[in-house]
This record gives C-alpha cells, structure tokens and sequence, in this order.
C-alpha cells in the first residue's frame, strides 16, 4: 500500500530531521519499504533507507538541504535526512496490518509458509496437555525451525524500516562508506 502527504520544510523540533508521521494510517503500517519525494523539477527521487544510527551524517538542523535518506525513529514514525529546505509531497510505500480472521471462509493472506508454525504451535500445546515428552520434543524442535525460518525470512528485506531481528544487512552501504573507504588509512 502507499501513502501520500506533504512534507513539512525544515527540522521537526525538538529533532534535528524532517518527520513523517504515520501513526493516524489505516491499515496501520507493519513495515515500511520506501520513500519517494517530488522534487520543485517534478521529479520524483527514491529516499535511501539510513540507520538511525547515522543522522548526524546530515548536518543537523542548521544544515537543510534535498532530502536522501529516511529511517525510523519510531514505529510509524520516519526521519528524513537532511531536513528540507521546502516542502515536498511524499509517498511512502509500506505492508499493512493484516485483517483479523473472524469468519470460517476468512484466508490467510501472510507469508506461504507461516501458518506451519501456528500448526505446530497448536500440536505442541495439545502435547503438552497429553504429556507424551518424547512427541512434544520434537514438535517443539519443528515448531522452532519454522520460527527461525520465519524471522529469517521476514527480516531478510534490506531497504525496508522496522525489522529488530536478524536484519540482512550484506552490502548495506551508509552515506559515508565510500568516503571512509577512499581514505587511505594506517594499519591497525
């Protein structure tokens, strides 16, 4: 799904960054995939995904310019580095909260493959109930195979905010890794 607004000109006090506030979306957002901008040109640029960690990359509040970078700050809030000079219409591009299955003809509309782990968690609780040690061991062990597999599988997205756990970042690059890589460096 997306969303679109305006984004405010300059830093969002008390932070040193512009803001995007997602909280009053419907369908809540789970995770967020993107950002695009519609610079004064009429182009329409991609924001990169930054760690938090490296907002102060951009110069702080005193220092504005066309933005690059967005990360989260909080769940459904977004920090857009550097803060903009202007105002700027956005459109971010996030995965809903899924609707609640109420009804027997309801689907789940998830990830092929995590409705196993709810299978098995149900078998491990029936076990449990029924005490057979020997059966519950291994349901439990395929029930966590799945649980890895899940959280591997849902974090494993690297241009998307959100995921806490096992973040693929392989060849996530910051703003300033070519810079430091450029440098010539002493030997540790």
């Amino acid at each position: 799904m997306d969303v679109s607004g305006t984004l405010a000109a300059g830093a969002v006090s008390p932070y040193p960054f512009g803001v995007i506030d997602l909280t009053a979306v419907s369908p809540s957002v789970v995770r967020t995939y993107g950002v695009d901008i519609r610079l004064t040109s009429g182009v329409v640029t991609t924001l990169s995904h930054s760690p938090f960690q490296s907002r102060s990359d951009f110069g702080g509040p005193i220092i504005t310019g066309e933005p690059r970078a967005w990360a989260h700050y909080q769940t459904r809030k977004l920090a857009v580095m550097p803060a903009p000079p202007q105002s700027y219409p956005y459109t971010v591009w996030y995965l809903p909260v899924l609707a609640d299955l109420v009804a027997d003809a309801d689907a789940f509309d998830g990830v092929a493959g995590w409705e196993d782990f709810i299978v098995w968690d149900v078998v491990t609780r029936l076990i449990i109930r029924d005490q057979y040690m020997t059966a519950f061991q291994t349901a439990t062990t395929y029930k966590n195979e799945i649980w890895a597999d899940i959280l591997r599988n849902a974090t494993r997205v690297t241009s998307a905010g959100g995921a806490v756990l096992g973040r693929d970042s392989m060849g996530e690059r910051g703003i300033m890794d070519n810079w430091r890589r450029n440098r010539a460096l002493p030997p540790p």
